[in-house]
C-alpha cells in the first residue's frame, strides 16, 4: 500500500532552473503537499560541498541510509544515478529522463571528454536506472523517440516500461521591463529571439542560416535578438554581419546572457520565437515564448514535435518546399495559437491533471 511518494534526486534545489533539480522545484511548487490524499515529499541533495564527485558520493550514501528499508513509498526520481541507488535498494520508483540523449552523448556533444572507465560507468549507470523502472518517462515522445533511435542507448524500447511523457511546466508569470535592459518593442520590426548555449546540437548555426533566407521574403524588416554563450559564438556573430552588410535594414542584438526577468522581458517583446535544434528533449524557452504569446518556428526534431499540438508550430522544413509561408505568415494568428495551446496543454492545470492521472494508476497497481 503506497502512503507516501517522495520525489527525489541527486541535484541542488537551486529554483526553476531546468534539468532535474529545476523539474523537481517546480513540482514541489506545484504538486504540493499532497496527490489523492497520498503524502508527499520532495528531496534534493542535501550535503553541497565545494566538488562535485564528492558531493554526490556523500549525498548517494546520505540518501542511501535514509531509503534503506523503506516501506509503503513510492519514488519518483529525476536522475540516473538516484534511480540505480532505488534499483539496488529494491525500492519502487518511476525515471522521468531529462538528459539530451543518452548520457554518454549527451557529454560528448557539450565537449567533454570521459575516460573509459567514466563512459562505462554511465552506460551501466543508465541501463541500471532504465530498466528496473516501474515505468519509465520522457519529457517529450520525440525524447523518447531520439534516445531508443540513437546508437548511444544502452537499452531497447522492449526493455522497460516506457509510459507516455510526462510535460514538463514553468513559472507563470507577467514580465516587465527590467530598468538595465535597453530594449523595447519595435512595431517596425519582426522581432526573432533565440535563447540557449550556442553549440552544434542545439543548432544555432542553423538557425542564423535560417533568418539569412528568412530576411529576403520577409514583408518587414528583421530584428534578431539572440542570448546565449558556447563555442559557436564568434561563428556566429560573424555570419550575423554578413547577413547585416547585405541586408541593410537588418538589425541584431547579441547577449552573453540575461537574467530570468529579463528573457521573459524579451519573449514578451517579441514576435517569433526561433530555435532549429539538432537535438530537442523539452525546451523550456519554447515553453516560456508561447506563454508570452510568440509565434513559434523549431525544427522537426524530438521535443520540439510536441509543442505542434493544434498546427501552432512552424517547422523550418516545411518552408524550404514552400517558399510562401512565410512571407505570407500570419503572425498575430500564430501568436494566439501558441498562447491557446500553452493554456491547455501545459499550463498548472494541465501539469496537476497529468499527474494525478498517472498516480492514480501507480496507487491502484502497488495497492
Amino acid at each position: 500500500m503506497v502512503k507516501q511518494i517522495i520525489f527525489c534526486t541527486l541535484r541542488n534545489n537551486n529554483g526553476a532552473t531546468g534539468g532535474p533539480g529545476g523539474v523537481l522545484y517546480l513540482q514541489m511548487i506545484t504538486l504540493g503537499s499532497e496527490i489523492l490524499g497520498v503524502p508527499c515529499l520532495y528531496m534534493f541533495n542535501k550535503i553541497k560541498v565545494k566538488y562535485h564527485q564528492i558531493g554526490v558520493l556523500l549525498n548517494k550514501l546520505l540518501f542511501k541510509l535514509l531509503f534503506k528499508g523503506k516501506k509503503h513509498t513510492y519514488f519518483f526520481t529525476h536522475d540516473i544515478e538516484m534511480a540505480a541507488l532505488l534499483a539496488d535498494l529494491g525500492l519502487p520508483y518511476s525515471l522521468i529522463f531529462h538528459q539530451q540523449g543518452p548520457v554518454v552523448l549527451e557529454q560528448s556533444n557539450m565537449g567533454h571528454k570521459l575516460t573509459a572507465k567514466m563512459k562505462k560507468y554511465y552506460q551501466e549507470t543508465e541501463r541500471r536506472a532504465f530498466v528496473n523502472a516501474r515505468t519509465l518517462h520522457f519529457p517529450s515522445n520525440g525524447a523518447a523517440d531520439m534516445y531508443f533511435a540513437s546508437e548511444y542507448a544502452n537499452c531497447k524500447r522492449e526493455e522497460v516500461n516506457l509510459y507516455s511523457p510526462l510535460y514538463n511546466i514553468i513559472p507563470q508569470i507577467s514580465p516587465v521591463k527590467p530598468v538595465d535592459l535597453d530594449l523595447k518593442y519595435e512595431d517596425q520590426y519582426i522581432t526573432l529571439f533565440s535563447l540557449g548555449t550556442l553549440t552544434v546540437a542545439k543548432g544555432q548555426d542553423q538557425t542564423v542560416k535560417f533568418i539569412g533566407e528568412y530576411v529576403k521574403k520577409s514583408s518587414k524588416p528583421l530584428r534578431y535578438l539572440l542570448v546565449g554563450r558556447g563555442p559557436l559564438r564568434d561563428q556566429l556573430i560573424t555570419e550575423l554581419e554578413e547577413i547585416k552588410k547585405e541586408n541593410p535594414s537588418f538589425v541584431y542584438q547579441y547577449f552573453e546572457s540575461l537574467s530570468h526577468e529579463a528573457v521573459m522581458y524579451v519573449h514578451k517583446i517579441s514576435d517569433v520565437y526561433i530555435m532549429l535544434h539538432r537535438i530537442s528533449i523539452f525546451d523550456f524557452a519554447i515553453l516560456e515564448a508561447m506563454s508570452q504569446y510568440s509565434a513559434v518556428i523549431l525544427s522537426k526534431v524530438g521535443g520540439n514535435l510536441d509543442f505542434n499540438k493544434e498546427q501552432n508550430v512552424i517547422f523550418a522544413e516545411d518552408t524550404i518546399n514552400n517558399s510562401s509561408l512565410l512571407a505570407n505568415m500570419n503572425i498575430s494568428t500564430f501568436k494566439q495559437k501558441n498562447y491557446d495551446v500553452f493554456c491547455r496543454y501545459f499550463s498548472k492545470k494541465a501539469f496537476i491533471k497529468q499527474y494525478e492521472a498517472f498516480f492514480k494508476n501507480i496507487i491502484v497497481n502497488e495497492n
